[in-house]
């Protein structure tokens, strides 16, 4: 089934002619993202019992907005979403696939907005897009493990450290969580996006400190952090830049990297931990490298960790179906089944899919 040629072309020329659909940067929608994010009940997210942490998307399209270069950086051998959009051909055959509802539901061609093009392009054969870490979920996270300013209590919020930045999620999460953060990543486009975030919404009374740097070379004060929550760089999968101090080009075979990058981060952690507090490792075995649990959790007893839990992200809302959210809250139909890759099986529940996050105690 195809539209028109005709109309393809009209669209085509109709969303060049707008630019790429980027996340809004208008300060009302963003302080408005903002504020959901921070009122959502996340204690609705936790169920202590089976150590799963539910999904919801509130604020990750705040996050977004401020990384526009996400939508060029390469994952492994798969396409880009910008990659698609700057081809004539495949971004026609993905605009005829919402004209037809391929993807979700049949759009006529005046309806559809910056978010069809956007869940078209991530969806597009072949396209992966760079992942980002819920907000909520990090929040979350930062509740479970992380005192927080309690005159009741007599208790001061901690300070967190995420080795591996990323997009913006976690640092939302500690913004909305109120708790103090340390960050690093060497990504230059990254670490100015994530200093916006910090400017625009960070809390005058909490200490944001962003460090453009590998966590491998990050050493800590001894004794001075609460928690250590990241999810580390799977290896050579997703080009995050090209500067010098990308793990992945700075170690260029899988076992270097290992042990340089991901073991020493892991003993920076331990290094900077105060004793008796938790570093959670957010990882999940793939296809390129089918022991990243195992390794994780082996190379943090070897450094002096003892692995006490674990907690579960759940990447799916809909319980029973096949139905999936994307990033910007639309739901698609998939054909994709949990399936299991070595040694730390998931909770059972249908129509769910999740990942890891191990705890360990220093």
């Amino acid at each position: 089934m195809s539209a028109s040629e005709e109309l393809i072309q009209q669209v085509y020329d109709d969303w060049k002619e707008k630019g790429f659909p980027y996340y809004p940067k208008d300060e009302d929608w963003r302080n408005n993202i903002f504020k959901q994010l921070v009122n959502f009940r996340r204690d609705t997210l936790v169920d202590r019992r089976t150590k799963v942490i539910g999904q919801s998307a509130h604020g990750l399209n705040l996050a977004w907005s401020f990384m526009e270069h996400a939508w060029g950086i390469k994952c492994g051998k798969m396409h880009t979403p910008m990659a698609i959009w700057n081809d004539e051909e495949h971004l026609k055959k993905g605009i005829n696939k919402i004209l037809t509802g391929t993807f979700f539901s049949k759009k006529p061609a005046h309806k559809i907005t910056e978010s069809d093009m956007r869940s078209m392009l991530r969806r597009y054969s072949g396209t992966q897009m760079v992942s980002n870490f819920r907000p909520t979920a990090a929040a979350a996270m930062y509740d479970i493990f992380v005192d927080k300013d309690s005159p009741l209590e007599g208790t001061t919020a901690g300070t967190v450290w995420d080795p591996s930045m990323g997009y913006g999620g976690r640092l939302l999460g500690a913004i909305a969580a109120g708790v103090n953060y340390i960050g690093t990543d060497p990504c230059i486009p990254t670490y100015e996006g994530l200093e916006k975030i910090r400017d625009n919404y960070g809390h005058s009374h909490k200490e944001y400190e962003l460090r453009r740097q590998g966590s491998e070379t990050f050493i800590p004060p001894e004794e001075s952090l609460d928690f250590v929550f990241t999810s580390p760089p799977y290896f050579g999968w997703e080009a995050y830049g090209d500067e010098p101090e990308q793990s992945s080009i700075k170690f260029d075979t899988s076992e270097v990297w290992k042990e340089k990058f991901l073991k020493q981060t892991i003993a920076n952690a331990h290094h900077g931990l105060k004793t008796g507090k938790y570093l959670a490792l957010n990882v999940a075995n793939t296809k390129q490298y089918k022991t990243f649990e195992e390794d994780t959790v082996a190379l943090a007893k070897e450094v002096g960790f003892e692995h006490v839990d674990t907690w579960w992200l759940s990447l799916s809302t809909q319980q029973g179906g096949s139905a999936v959210a994307t990033l910007d809250g639309e739901i698609t139909e998939t054909k994709q089944k949990q399936k299991y890759m070595g040694e730390y099986v998931r909770p059972d529940i249908p129509g769910r899919k999740f990942e890891p996050t191990f705890i360990f105690k220093k």
